[in-house]
């Protein structure tokens, strides 16, 4: 395999990572909204209908747990290709696709701020500086 191809692989894993970490992380949350809306929860009452209800909650957060898993194998095979101290400040973006996506899924109920955004602008800048320098080019 040629450097470029193996680049450009460690690339795509880090970004799956990113990507498969922020989407596991709004997943579970919804499951978590989702349980929160059962009242049967309270009642501790097991029958098949709870089972039942308890259905897309389960289905939110173990598609999310199944997205974490695969994050961390994606992630074990970036840190093959790059330094930590390159690859982990990347993980930073997850923060950003969170915020992002849990603004715009009207599911989870979150709203834009002027605090979180310049939060997000700041993380925005620290990636930038830690992998944007000449020394610790991706």
């Amino acid at each position: 395999m040629t450097a470029g191809r193996t680049h450009w692989k460690g690339i795509l894993l880090i970004g799956c990572s990113i990507v498969l970490s922020a989407g596991a992380q709004l997943l579970m949350k919804a499951g978590m909204l989702e349980l929160g809306n059962l009242d049967i929860v309270r009642t501790l009452e097991i029958s098949p209908e709870v089972i039942v209800r308890l259905l897309p909650v389960l289905t939110w957060v173990l598609t999310g747990l199944v997205l974490y898993a695969t994050s961390m194998l994606t992630w074990m095979g970036a840190l093959a290709k790059y330094d930590l101290s390159l690859a982990y400040p990347l993980l930073g973006l997850s923060y950003v696709l969170v915020y992002i996506g849990a603004v715009i899924w009207p599911h989870l109920h979150e709203t834009v701020s002027v605090s979180k955004s310049i939060g997000i602008l700041l993380i925005l800048t620290g990636v930038f500086l830690v992998t944007g320098s000449k020394r610790s080019r991706l």
